[in-house]
């Protein structure tokens, strides 16, 4: 376990097996994973608040200077509201147009102005502009954020993801990542059947190091991302540039 150090990610090994678990949902197209994110959005009611999760909380202290947070895979936005309401400026993306719809409803009721949404899917041409966009807005350091984004994407669109904030990102920038590990394969699930891959940490380290980045922190294990019955086994990091 590697926790609280500084050190350069590309020498790290890597596993050539990549474990995945599809679910009966599987679909391989961003499409057909949009289509799917939208009809589980717009079940949603944009009045319903809903807690941060626990990593967006662990987040808020280790933000450093960054006064603007770029939330990649905001789904119904509790995370981005939270940031907002503890005074960072929060650019929000998703591929769902029904997950911004309802972000942007219920910052309209919550008349939060420091919070503004966009819909992009990673992989899609209007990605890397909206990513661009988000990144003029601060003039200092900017901390990106992706929870339970990468599992629920796959390895190529996770390559193009961090290639994206590797061209898009400046020094002193930082990624707060979390998600299930090759470890979570087996465990209880209680959200609705949809596609998920259980990723291996030592591959996304040396992904994102032979594009600059180095890791400031990581942890993995239970207890982290705990609903319900699935305490899902999760990794966290943050990446540096």
């Amino acid at each position: 376990m590697l926790e609280g150090c500084r050190m350069p990610i590309s020498v790290i090994k890597v596993s050539s097996t990549q474990c995945e678990q599809v679910t009966d949902l599987l679909h391989d197209s961003v499409r057909d994973k949009v289509k799917y994110w939208d009809e589980f959005y717009s079940t949603k009611d944009a009045r319903q608040a809903s807690l941060p999760s626990q990593f967006a909380a662990f987040v808020t202290q280790e933000a450093g200077d960054a006064h603007l947070i770029i939330e990649v895979g905001c789904g119904t936005g509790r995370d981005s509201f939270f940031f907002a309401r503890h005074g960072f400026e929060v650019v929000a993306i998703d591929g769902s147009h029904a997950a911004i719809d309802r972000c942007e409803e219920m910052r309209r009721l919550g008349s939060l102005s420091g919070a503004s949404f966009v819909c992009a899917s990673v992989g899609s041409p209007d990605f890397l502009p909206a990513l661009q966009e988000a990144r003029a807005k601060a003039d200092g350091s900017v901390l990106a954020y992706a929870r339970f984004f990468l599992h629920a994407i796959t390895e190529k669109e996770e390559h193009a993801f961090l290639s994206d904030m590797a061209t898009v990102l400046k020094a002193g920038d930082r990624i707060a990542l979390e998600y299930r590990t090759v470890r979570d394969a087996s465990g209880a699930k209680v959200t609705p059947a949809h596609y998920r891959r259980f990723v291996d940490p030592s591959e996304v380290f040396a992904s994102a190091g032979r594009l600059g980045f180095t890791v400031e922190y990581a942890v993995e294990g239970f207890g982290f991302a705990k609903y319900r019955d699935d305490d899902a086994y999760v990794a966290r990091c943050i990446l540096g540039k």
